[in-house]
């Protein structure tokens, strides 16, 4: 396995002077049988006579045909692979979302916009954005946050992906394609770091420097400081700058919802059961199944909500419940059909006709 590695430097400052310095990036790889020191770095680095190189960082006297035990971890240099930086592209946006590029520039964000190394997206109120990485793992972004695009990389001749993305803060969702083993995804807080390998989960950062990450599907490793924890499906952690990592907890079940539609249909009244241990419900709207355009995004104490003023159209509605942690939990989803009011009735005209006659037949009558 391939991984990118932060407490490993110190640790090899310590153990390697003279060989690696703080202000290196390294890899981690995990041998796997067959593999050779030669043969990594022919098939990862920009050139094969690389492997004197890594051998010496790792302190291996071994030449570069020996076979190296599998389950050996060893670190290379992240200048010396063969990395090619593979822009993210917009596939979806609601609202005016802001781009600000590596270089200085700012731009508004459309479908179809490509984000590279170093690129900031903001998002304000009512606006969010999804994009698309080189191994079509996806990534939203939802309103009220700062997402930092730190390394995009795509390793063309072997398919590994190297994506490191920053939450500065606001929340995300993201879909993680089932990866290579030497493949690397992960997103960092100011609280921890979230790593994946194929998985669905949601990512909040706050400015309290507390994270908290729900796992909807998969497995996730959340580390922070030392201390790194395996959160499953089904399961959220709560990260807290500087204080230890505590144990995962199990998010809250879907609400059962049902809805009582208005007489004309043109309302959405949903209400559900109560939940044990929530302290509120978090409710999201939208138009379109993937929630890519969130109409309404609202919190409530109360275990049901009235939505009014809705144009006719198809809906989406997610409803989960939040717990003392402030852990959202596993969303319940329903689709409405919003109907265009039944229109007015017509005015009640009053037939005179009658009166004509009658008073027609008096002048008859009168005249004889």
């Amino acid at each position: 396995m391939l991984r990118f590695i932060t407490t490993l430097l110190f640790m090899l400052s310590i153990s390697l002077p003279g060989l690696v310095t703080a202000e290196e990036e390294y890899w981690e790889y995990t041998f796997r049988p067959g593999d050779s020191i030669w043969k990594i770095a022919e098939k990862y680095t920009t050139s094969v006579n690389n492997w004197d190189e890594i051998q010496k960082i790792n302190k291996i006297r071994q030449g570069p045909d020996r076979k190296i035990r599998p389950g050996t971890r060893i670190v290379i240099p992240v200048s010396m692979l063969k990395l090619q930086p593979t822009p993210a592209v917009v596939i979806a946006v609601s609202g005016d979302a802001i781009l600000f590029r590596a270089n200085g520039e700012e731009s508004a964000i459309a479908t179809g916009t490509k984000l590279y190394n170093g690129d900031r997206v903001v998002t304000a109120d009512k606006q969010s954005l999804r994009m698309q990485f080189a191994d079509k793992s996806e990534l939203q972004v939802l309103s009220n946050s700062e997402v930092v695009l730190d390394k995009l990389s795509h390793h063309k001749d072997t398919g590994m992906v190297d994506t490191r993305i920053r939450l500065n803060n606001g929340s995300v969702n993201t879909w993680v394609e089932k990866q290579r083993p030497d493949s690397h995804y992960e997103i960092r807080t100011p609280a921890a770091i979230t790593a994946v390998r194929g998985t669905a989960f949601r990512l909040s950062s706050d400015s309290d420097n507390i994270s908290r990450t729900e796992v909807t599907e998969g497995i996730v490793a959340v580390s922070a400081g030392d201390a790194e924890k395996d959160v499953p499906d089904g399961f959220g952690i709560v990260a807290e700058k500087d204080k230890p990592l505590p144990e995962p907890v199990k998010l809250l079940d879907a609400p059962d919802v049902s809805d009582n539609m208005s007489a004309d249909r043109s309302e959405l009244h949903v209400s559900w059961k109560e939940l044990d241990g929530a302290k509120a419900y978090r409710y999201r709207l939208a138009s379109d199944e993937q929630f890519n355009q969130t109409i309404i995004d609202g919190s409530t104490e109360d275990s049901s909500i009235k939505l009014t003023d809705l144009a006719p159209g198809q809906y989406y509605l997610q409803v989960r419940a939040i717990d003392q942690y402030k852990l959202e939990g596993i969303d319940a989803v329903n689709d409405y059909d919003i109907q265009q009011p039944p229109p007015p009735p017509p005015p009640v005209v009053e037939d005179d006709s009658w009166k004509v006659i009658l008073i027609t037949g008096i002048i008859v009558v009168l005249m004889i």
